[in-house]
């Protein structure tokens, strides 16, 4: 009986930390993207709007019920170069008082070094990685080229001083390496028409409550409020009008949102069929119980109980057997998850000392290097997990595991209630 506790104990344990790892990595990449970013909602101009004309919409659009934040933005690529280092960069020319403006954006951008300031045409913040790769710090110069395309295919290209005022990082370092931020004045000289786009960036109250498959309604949503965003996302397109297109933070990133998606189904997928297989771990429990009680059983049969009160007691044992499995495992779960970050430094602690002392042991024989060992690399994924537990996926994970159990407990049950008693007690 405790084997088939532990079994699904144990295959739940891997089910809720992946579930935790997977929920906190995409809720901390979408959450940096849309407010660091993208923006909620964009207004993406199908025209060439003057600095004006964009500011008008904007103020429009800030006006609205549920808008917390309207300011234009114009956006481009570049190469930007500091005496022999080059490397290509995506143009954010946004108003100077955005920082103050925006929490958000406050929350997700720490600055390495120097501060948000744009309060001149020749400022310029800077990717941590584009820092890097220019070999730059704060008051240093560097020039961004840029290209207008000209008749016959030609390119005339186009370049301006800059002195950096900022470096920052947003914790992905996708966005660092790409990232740099100018007056927005000073973007509309720099990044002519052809070559970039203007667009208004929106925020709403609750962006998640906007389209999007990665939060689809749970226990505690409110209807109320998504129909309240969907309303504000109207108001936004009919202001927009035919100039400007309006597009939701999962509509510009489609691809990535979706691959975030199919990458947790399938990890989830896999988790399980572990689940699966600790509950016919269960129905084996079972069985050799049947096997071991054949004469209680019998006994049971002879004084009166029914085929079906035989069935639905083995049945109920599968549903005791997993909900306290289920219990103990999601607790343990619970516990790995809510540590996961501290578990993950630990490991890495723990191998790169053992990697350390061996060399060191291997120093008389051999001249050994190992490089240091990290288990989520911040060039590809964010420095720290965020703690994403929901609880409706919490409740769908025991639902589902003890239900397996009950169902696992099917055949052993159904084979107590063919006993015989008279042939289990005639043997005994």
């Amino acid at each position: 009986m405790r084997g088939g506790i532990i079994g699904v104990g144990l295959s739940l344990v891997p089910l809720i930390v992946v579930l935790q790892v997977a929920n906190g990595m995409i809720a901390g990449i979408t959450a940096r993207f849309i407010e660091a970013g993208s923006y909620h909602i964009q207004l993406i101009s199908r025209t060439e709007p003057t600095l004006e004309e964009a500011r008008a919409v904007a103020e429009r659009v800030a006006s609205l019920p549920g808008v917390t934040l309207a300011l234009p933005e114009r956006q481009g690529l570049g190469l930007a170069a500091s005496g022999t280092q080059r490397t290509g960069v995506t143009i954010r020319a946004v108003s100077p008082n955005l920082w103050e403006r925006d929490a958000a954006l406050r929350r997700y951008m720490e600055f390495r070094s120097g501060a948000w300031d744009l309060t001149d045409d020749a400022s310029i913040l800077l990717g941590s990685t584009v820092a890097e790769e220019l070999g730059v710090s704060v008051g240093d110069e560097i020039r961004v080229v840029t290209a207008r395309p000209l008749s016959g295919g030609r390119m005339l290209p186009r370049s301006a001083g800059f002195t950096v005022r900022g470096i920052f990082s947003s914790g992905y370092q996708d966005l660092d390496r790409l990232w740099v931020f100018v007056p927005l004045a000073r973007g509309f000289d720099l990044l002519p028409e052809s070559v970039s786009r203007q667009i208004v960036g929106i925020k709403i109250t609750d962006p998640l409550l906007l389209p999007n498959p990665l939060y689809q309604a749970g226990l505690t949503d409110d209807r109320e409020a998504r129909e309240e965003a969907l309303t504000t996302l109207t108001s936004i397109r009919d202001i927009g009008g035919t100039n400007w297109r309006a597009a939701t933070w999962f509509e510009l990133d489609r691809a990535k949102y979706m691959s975030f998606k199919t990458t947790k189904n399938l990890l989830i997928f896999i988790m399980v069929l572990i689940v699966l297989v600790a509950a016919v771990n269960i129905s084996s429990t079972l069985v050799m119980l049947v096997l071991e009680k054949q004469e209680e059983i019998a006994i049971l049969k002879s004084m009166g109980a029914s085929p079906a009160g035989i069935r639905r007691l083995f049945l109920a044992a599968g549903f005791i057997l997993g909900s306290a499995g289920t219990a103990a495992g999601i607790a343990v779960g619970l516990l790995l998850a809510i540590n996961i970050n501290e578990i993950l430094y630990g490991i890495e602690w723990l191998i790169n000392a053992v990697a350390t002392l061996g060399t060191i042991l291997a120093r008389p024989f051999a001249d050994l290097s190992v490089p240091a060992v990290t288990l989520l690399s911040d060039e590809y994924y964010l420095e720290s997990i965020p703690i994403a537990l929901r609880a409706f996926d919490l409740l769908l994970v025991a639902g589902l595991s003890i239900l397996l159990s009950t169902a696992a407990a099917y055949f052993p049950a159904r084979r107590a209630a063919r006993i015989r008693p008279l042939e289990i007690l005639q043997k005994h």
